[in-house]
Parts: structure tokens; sequence; C-alpha cells
């Protein structure tokens, strides 16, 4: 599996595919110990209005805030989907979109991987 390839399986199947599922023990897997994280909230639900970042250092961290979100997220029925990647070395972005009811939600991640893990995670809605 070449960097991009593993990149892509890293966001799609492990990270947003256990978020998806509910399965953040598994979805964190995908980070870096050490990673930094930071997200713009993309879809709107529950009491999180669109565009709200959250910043954290840490795998642990990002893991007890998605553990603290899962029956929300379960309960928006959103899934996420990574639609178009670039990377060069160890650094790349790509464009995603959350789908659920309604419009599709695009956003955009910048990452960087160390050790084969993202270590640097920041997303922004479109």
């Amino acid at each position: 599996m070449n960097d991009k390839a593993h990149a892509h399986h890293l966001f799609q199947n492990i990270y947003y595919g256990h978020v998806d599922k509910g399965d953040m023990d598994t979805a964190v897997t995908a980070f870096h110990p050490d990673v930094d994280w930071s997200h713009a909230q993309v879809w709107a639900h529950h009491e999180f209005a669109r565009g709200e970042p959250s910043r954290i250092h840490g795998r642990a961290a990002v893991h007890d805030l998605l553990s603290a979100r899962v029956e929300k997220l379960k309960d928006a029925k959103i899934t996420h989907h990574v639609c178009e990647m670039v990377m060069e070395g160890d650094k790349g972005a790509f464009l995603g979109a959350v789908r659920g009811p309604g419009p599709d939600k695009h956003f955009m991640v910048w990452f960087e991987l160390t050790d084969g893990y993202v270590s640097r995670y920041d997303l922004r809605p479109l």
C-alpha cells in the first residue's frame, strides 16, 4: 500500500468508518498518540453549531471527546466520506463530505503522518 492509499485507509476505513459506527475505541487507532487534532463542526446537530472549533492534543483526548458525543452522532444519522485526496511525502489534504438528512456538507482536512499514524488533523467546513 502506498502512502496515499494508507492515508485514505486511515481516514475512511479506520477513523470515519468507526466514528460512523459509534466505535470510538477503534476510530482513534488512526491517530498518533501525540496527535494535534483540530475540528470545526461541519454538520450542525444537537447543541453543536456549524463552524464551532475544537482543538485538542493527544489520542486519549480525542477518544474522550468522541466518546462523549457517540450517542449524538448516532442520532444525527450522518456519515463521513473522503472524496478527493492529494499527498506529498508525509503531508496532504482531502476534500470530504458529511452525508445525512438534507444536502451534503463539505469540508477540507489538512493532515500529517508520523510513523504510519495521523499526527496532525485540521478539519474546516467549506
